[in-house]
């Protein structure tokens, strides 16, 4: 059941972070070194990893949308708490990327399929990426919604 809370929690923020939302000169500044994706597939790889080793800052520098990463439009901490609680629901053992298509409408938007490995059980998770400013990719959507229904399929 606190699963759930959570799922509805994420759900809840995810459109209102895209949306920035902090005002101009909350963020964080300019990405860390070495945070940028220059491919959909890329920013997809970059946030599962940083996901994964709970590096919510930078997380926070690929997520976004057309405007720019959440982490330049909205406070720290604000953003970290946003990144944690995506990073527990995919939370994963391993994934890999297993398609990528354009999002209907939308020439600057991908929609790339992700496998992820949790213990036993295998979930394909569509990510929306948006090219951003400057020509950098961001996660701009998770189904998290894929996950728990999955969760809820085997239960």
């Amino acid at each position: 059941m606190r699963s759930w809370k959570l799922v509805a929690l994420v759900l809840v923020a995810l459109p209102l972070g895209a949306c920035g939302g902090g005002g101009a000169g909350v963020g964080g500044g300019p990405a860390p070194a070495g945070v940028q994706a220059a491919a959909p597939a890329s920013a997809v790889e970059q946030f599962m990893g940083f996901a994964k080793q709970e590096r919510f800052t930078e997380m926070g520098y690929l997520f976004g949308s057309t405007r720019g990463p959440l982490a330049e439009s909205q406070a720290p901490q604000r953003v970290a708490r946003r990144m944690q609680a995506i990073a527990r629901v995919i939370r994963h053992d391993s994934f890999s990327l297993s398609g990528m298509v354009p999002t209907p409408g939308r020439p600057n938007a991908r929609t790339i399929m992700v496998e992820m490995r949790q213990g036993r059980r295998t979930v394909q998770v569509p990510f929306v990426v948006v090219q951003g400013p400057g020509g950098s990719w961001l996660v701009e959507q998770v189904d998290l919604e894929a996950i728990s229904r999955e969760q809820t399929r085997r239960s």
